[in-house]
């Protein structure tokens, strides 16, 4: 009974102890995050083709997602909010941050066909040439399925979706030692200049109809 007790009282302690890891515990942790992450990816989604015609959906890292998520990440690096060292871990680092972005990256396009991935492009290049107000309505699009890719591939992962998110999310707090409003106004800071691209595409739209009207 009292060895019970002493069990108790140092599980009560180990929940409620609120001294930082280390920085050897942080890396192992953020591997170990990180790695659990990547291979949840690669199961296999049950989804829906044109609405009824069964098909697989998969968010494993591949060509294109790993170029999308090249451009999302060395900015990251640039800004020092992800760390390289030319080291084994740094490496390791490397590799399953590229896997697990890769992902994440294909959240918005893998649960809907192809569609997303002509929208995206149809956008960057109407923007690109200028054609800003017909923009905004392919980004509208583009976030219409986006959010449709999101929500099938959530319904097919279920809970190992959280666990999926969740990993990836502990995985970075401990690889870039900050706080979960830190590491999300980063993230923000680094990225506003897309999403004011984006939200004047849209401005851009908004205000060509309201002069056709």
């Amino acid at each position: 009974m009292k060895q019970n007790i002493k069990l108790l009282r140092n599980a009560l302690d180990a929940v409620t102890n609120e001294k930082e890891f280390s920085g050897q515990s942080k890396k192992i942790l953020s591997v170990l995050f990180l790695l659990l992450s990547c291979l949840l990816s690669f199961q296999s989604i049950a989804g829906t083709r044109l609405f009824f015609f069964p098909k697989d959906i998969s968010i494993a890292p591949d060509l294109l997602s790993a170029t999308i998520a090249l451009a999302l990440i060395i900015p990251l690096y640039g800004r020092g909010i992800l760390k390289w060292s030319p080291s084994i871990h740094g490496l390791i680092m490397f590799v399953l941050l590229l896997a697990v972005f890769s992902s994440i990256s294909k959240l918005a396009y893998a649960g809907g066909d192809d569609v997303s991935l002509y929208l995206i492009a149809i956008a960057v290049a109407l923007s690109w040439l200028g054609v800003r107000a017909v923009a905004g309505i392919v980004w509208v699009l583009v976030f219409l399925a986006s959010v449709y890719s999101a929500t099938t591939i959530s319904a097919g992962m279920g809970i190992t979706g959280f666990v999926f998110i969740l990993t990836s999310f502990l995985g970075l707090l401990m690889h870039t030692n900050l706080s979960p409003a830190g590491i999300v106004s980063e993230m923000a800071a680094e990225y506003s200049g897309f999403t004011k691209i984006v939200s004047e595409d849209i401005v851009k739209t908004r205000e060509k109809f309201n002069d056709e009207t």
